[in-house]
């Protein structure tokens, strides 16, 4: 008997152990052909109240299946959900696993008639026993919002309408999409339905004239924290809602770098099918538009 197998000396039950921060270099599918991305992948068991310890080099076997499956054949949510089934078949002492992988993704995005190959950070979870799972995709993007609070004062201080100065913070708004049914969704639709919920999305190239360009219509468009992830929940529910089982949920997470404040802001939205149902959703469709982004 391993020393792993033997009784425990206290019997309380280990909720998670395995390895944090492996990495893997993995290649899947998506609209441009086969993409080569770099995860940082974390794998964890669970151990009962009579066992000792997990075998955690199996958590590294598990991810060695990567040589036994094409290459093609993958999407991140299909790499994941192999992951934790391998986890499991390795570990049969365990009734639950969790595996949780992040990257960086890179979406080519159109603004006006600004265009770029811009990073959004991508979170990929599959946790639960083998008869009942959770499953998790987020996606970060950054961008810009202008205080709409701020323009309207400084609208009637000046005595003026028309594009007034506010302040302008730069936001990371998270996107997430859980549900008990694996569903594949598309990395660049995700990251538009988010860039289109902002006053304006970033972009790692400017030219100066696009700068200005992409300044006045984020004046145009000024928002809160509470109007951005209102409008990306609307907008992921909208262009998902044909996939999703009625057991998902949606929710949108923004955190707003206050330029006029030390601190900042955090705002948090989430709605289920049944809560969304009556959006109308003809609006909130994620193509270009006067302030919207889309990959192209």
């Amino acid at each position: 008997m391993e020393i792993q197998d033997r009784p425990s000396d206290y019997p309380i039950p280990v909720r998670r152990v395995g390895f944090s921060g492996v990495l893997r270099r993995i290649t899947i599918k998506s609209p441009e052909g086969r993409v080569q991305l770099t995860a940082r992948i974390d794998l964890y068991v669970e151990v009962s109240p009579d066992r000792k310890g997990a075998h955690l080099s199996r958590n590294i076997d598990a991810i060695n299946l990567l040589e036994r499956i094409p290459e093609e054949s993958w999407s991140l949510e299909g790499f994941a959900e192999a992951l934790h089934k391998e986890l499991l078949e390795l570990h049969p002492y365990s009734s639950s696993a969790v595996v949780k992988l992040k990257t960086t993704y890179w979406v080519p995005a159109g603004f006006l008639d600004i265009k770029g190959l811009e990073p959004v950070s991508v979170r990929i979870s599959v946790s639960g026993g083998k008869e009942r799972k959770t499953y998790s995709t987020s996606v970060t993007v950054k961008g810009l919002t202008v205080c709409p609070s701020a323009q309207t004062t400084t609208s009637q201080l000046l005595g003026q309408g028309g594009l007034t100065p506010s302040h302008v913070q730069k936001v990371l708004l998270k996107g997430n999409v859980r549900s008990e049914r694996l569903s594949v969704l598309r990395i660049e639709e995700m990251a538009t339905c988010l860039w289109a919920s902002l006053s304006a999305p970033s972009f790692t190239l400017l030219k100066r004239l696009q700068e200005g360009e992409l300044i006045l219509t984020a004046f145009q468009n000024p928002k809160f924290a509470e109007d951005v992830v209102r409008e990306a929940v609307a907008r992921l529910w909208c262009r998902f809602k044909d996939v999703l089982p009625p057991s998902s949920t949606i929710m949108a997470e923004v955190l707003s770098l206050e330029s006029i404040h030390p601190q900042d802001v955090y705002a948090m939205a989430a709605g289920t099918p049944q809560d969304l149902a009556g959006i109308d959703c003809a609006p909130l469709a994620c193509k270009r538009g006067v302030n919207e982004v889309k990959a192209y």
